[in-house]
């Protein structure tokens, strides 16, 4: 009994030990993350105009222009989604995605020209895929993210603070995206353009509704006047509202978007299940000639299946 007890003492103690070094790792990742990226390099730096020029690089904007965007839908998505890659990394990017496109369609058909136009089409539909997909998680956080940074600067501006002032405390104590976005808000400010410009670049640079609503409350108040607290304290009410909102929707039609998915992957898990288990299965489909016409097909129908699929389970509020 007393051996029982040593093993048991010794199991607790080691699972509170492991509990602590989670704890540790957790925290010191969250002390990390809460540091936005342009307070890094700006410390990295020790210069504020070398910091921005850097930010907008990355983002890939152009310098001196208070209107940056050059109207190309990709550009613009890829700046909203906020990577900060090099040429060469999308480079190897698009390279990775070709071969392993190449080699999945390669298991579906054995006629070349059908593999080499999938491959294609794969190639140029993964990336774009890619930069939608990070764009959409970082708009869902920065909106989390916009009812605080507006009661940041609701109490900095009932201190009685500045704008301009609000806007860097927020840059400076809130984490990414919304920190470093504006980061760079204040510095355009500081660095001379106008507030509407700054705020339509801020649009811009996000592409979310919210945003538009806090770029026109600003502005409009600017220009006739009134309780910009107010104001603020609607707008993050108003937020609040929205994404208790879409979480309520996310919830009700959670059962049929996990059948969309389910129903769009079924067909792809069916094809490897037979294939592993009767390897020779499709043998005779191959042998015809017209195999690759018949996945070609079924490909296009595939296609417009799940795309009406999501389309059911997609809702605009």
């Amino acid at each position: 009994m007393p051996l029982i007890i040593i093993y048991a003492l010794v199991f607790v103690a080691a699972l509170l030990a492991v509990d602590r070094f989670f704890r540790v790792f957790a925290a010191s990742r969250r002390k990390e993350k809460e540091v936005n990226f342009r307070l890094k390099l700006l410390k990295a730096s020790g210069n504020k105009l070398d910091t921005y020029d850097e930010l907008l690089r990355m983002r890939g904007l152009a310098k001196g222009d208070a209107r940056r965007f050059s109207g190309r839908w990709f550009s613009e998505v890829y700046t909203q989604s906020g990577l900060q890659s090099s040429a060469t990394q999308r480079t190897l990017f698009v390279i990775a995605s070709a071969v392993v496109s190449f080699l999945v369609w390669r298991m579906f058909s054995g006629n070349y020209y059908v593999i080499v136009g999938l491959t294609l089409i794969s190639t140029i539909a993964i990336p774009i895929l890619f930069v939608l997909w990070v764009r959409a998680r970082r708009m869902k956080k920065f909106q989390q993210q916009l009812s605080t940074s507006i009661e940041v600067m609701i109490r900095s501006l009932g201190a009685g603070h500045p704008l301009p002032s609000a806007i860097t405390l927020v840059a400076n104590e809130m984490p990414d995206p919304i920190g470093s976005e504006f980061g760079i808000l204040s510095d355009e400010l500081t660095y001379g353009i106008e507030l509407d410009d700054a705020l339509l670049n801020l649009v811009q640079r996000v592409g979310l509704d919210e945003t538009k609503l806090l770029a026109v409350s600003i502005s409009v108040q600017r220009g006739t006047g009134g309780n910009l607290i107010e104001i603020l304290q609607n707008l993050a009410t108003m937020v609040r509202g929205r994404i208790m909102m879409k979480a309520k929707i996310k919830a009700i039609s959670a059962e049929g978007r996990i059948t969309a998915v389910i129903m769009a992957m079924f067909p792809f898990f069916l094809f490897f299940m037979i294939r592993t288990m009767v390897p020779t299965y499709f043998d005779p489909l191959w042998d015809s000639g017209y195999g690759g016409i018949v996945i070609t097909v079924c490909g296009v129908f595939m296609v417009f299946g799940i795309f009406i699929l999501y389309r059911l389970v997609k809702f605009d509020f």
